[in-house]
């Protein structure tokens, strides 16, 4: 699933270098995530929601929010919310506010018991157990976020590119634990492997 700067949300096909497009119409796409039951749910900075879709129809989970951007949904079908404005990362509905006291919070991912969250004003990968309610610091100086007194000022609207137009770093986990953050600062991907996570 990818979320474009036209405002859509698209299922792209790699091996056919094509999408379809589920929906379309919004302000500022940032982060993506598939629910348990197949809904496309997506943060929608512009208007400061979470929305769920889900054939055809579009549902607001959340409204009201400082500048959301990251979405995650946890091993018991919450869903979560990186507000970048507010500086902090809660769950919709009941769950109410997991993590305060970020800087700016961006990518966000659920992976079992564990939250991760990129910080990009701080520079951090941030791990927060469900469980215990622990927080730590598990990478820092990282090339993200803009430098220090830069006002990054986001492009809106160049078709036909995917993804915000603006600066985000991102993450995403592959089949062996392996963390990815999309270092938007300098353009890399970074791998933090779950042996350099555990020392």
């Amino acid at each position: 699933m990818v979320t474009t700067s036209n405002g859509e949300v698209a299922r792209y096909r790699p091996e056919a270098g094509e999408s379809d497009v589920l929906a379309s119409g919004f302000d500022q796409l940032y982060g993506v995530v598939v629910a348990p039951s197949g809904a496309v749910v997506v943060a929608e900075l512009g208007t400061g929601r979470v929305l769920s879709i889900d054939r055809g129809r579009v549902d607001v989970l959340a409204s009201g929010l400082v500048e959301p951007i990251g979405v995650a949904i946890t091993a018991d079908g919450t869903c979560l919310v990186s507000e970048a404005g507010a500086g902090r990362v809660r769950g919709i509905g009941d769950s109410g506010t997991l993590l305060i006291g970020l800087q700016r919070p961006q990518g966000i991912l659920a992976l079992g018991r564990h939250v991760f969250v990129v910080d990009s004003g701080a520079k951090e990968l941030v791990c927060f157990d469900l469980g215990s309610g622990d927080r730590h610091t598990i990478a820092s100086d990282l090339p993200i976020g803009a430098p220090p007194g830069v006002a990054p000022k986001p492009l809106r609207g160049m078709p036909p590119f995917s993804g915000p137009q603006g600066p985000f770093a991102g993450i995403a986990a592959g089949p062996d634990g392996t963390l990815y953050v999309s270092a938007d600062a300098d353009g890399s991907i970074l791998a933090l492997r779950p042996s350099a996570r555990e020392s």
